[in-house]
């Protein structure tokens, strides 16, 4: 059972921290509030006022929570991790849901928020853990590939409206010359990512394995796969539980019934990885050029 529970609100530069130690939730629970930095100094002073601030130093009582913020809880989640904390990593919109009527915004009222949603709902906790090294390798790639092909695509709709929008001239011609040159260039980095994510898989038995499973699917490509994989932990995520799995993709139907004036046939809900589910739409599609039944 824990009984140390504490609330991080992320930003980019400092963390706000706020501490509820509570033996149960019927109690008023005491609550302390600190500011840190965002780097291994703030984290390590975290740990420090913590110890200072309670009087359990059991660590195994103790609980950190915070919200899924991309790279900026990658940090300290992995330092925790490493020093043997727990730490939750909580969708940002369950913890929002789960809150009283707010109204203040700032930073130490969400980090207030969120150490209680951890005292109170810690049974359902899902603690963290960080993505192996090719797996975390190959994410890098993946996302940054995925920039290049949309910046590529941007100034490829650029160039084209110029041509049918603007009379011939010098900066017609400027801008057209610029933009075969740089998307030219992003050609090449998008194929530079294709022989690293090749290479990274190659190199990793798990991934050489799964990758090869889900690519003999008609339809699905490397992007498909490499994308499947990075955002499911290499299909670990979800403990192999289909009806989970589907519900993330966002191919699950869900409907809405309540009364008698309330009866919406099942629909496919916005709350999904919205990557995910573009590249299956594209995969579909391929495969229907590939197998039209």
């Amino acid at each position: 059972m824990k009984k140390i529970f504490i609330g991080i609100d992320y930003s980019k530069e400092k963390f706000d921290a706020t501490i509820i130690k509570a033996e149960g939730v019927e109690e008023r629970a005491e609550r302390k509030h600190n500011v840190f930095d965002n780097k291994q100094s703030g984290y390590r002073h975290l740990i420090r006022w913590i110890d200072t601030a309670v009087d359990e130093h059991d660590v195994s009582l103790w609980l950190f929570c915070g919200e899924n913020t991309g790279g900026y809880s990658k940090g300290l989640c992995d330092y925790l991790y490493a020093h043997g904390y727990d730490m939750w990593l909580e969708n940002a919109l369950s913890i929002k849901r789960s809150a009283a009527i707010q109204r203040t915004k700032s930073d130490r009222a969400d980090s207030g928020i969120i150490a209680e949603y951890a005292m109170r709902n810690y049974d359902q906790m899902r603690l963290y853990k960080p993505l192996g090294k090719n797996l975390e390798r190959l994410r890098e790639v993946f996302l940054y590939r995925h920039n290049l092909v949309k910046l590529k695509a941007s100034m490829t709709v650029r160039r084209d409206e110029k041509k049918l929008t603007q009379a011939k001239s010098d900066m017609s011609r400027f801008i057209s010359m610029s933009s075969k040159h740089l998307i030219t260039e992003f050609n090449k980095k998008i194929k530079e990512c294709d022989q690293r994510i090749r290479e990274i898989i190659s190199e990793d038995e798990d991934l050489q394995r799964n990758y090869e499973i889900i690519t003999s699917i008609p339809g699905v490509g490397t992007q498909n796969a490499v994308c499947l994989m990075v955002y499911t932990d290499n299909f670990c995520r979800f403990g192999y539980n289909s009806r989970k799995i589907a519900c993330y993709y966002g191919v699950a139907p869900f409907g809405r019934q309540s009364g008698t004036s309330v009866n919406t046939p099942p629909h496919v809900s916005p709350f999904a990885n919205k990557l995910i589910k573009a590249l299956l739409s594209q995969a579909a599609l391929s495969s229907i050029l590939f197998c039209p039944q």
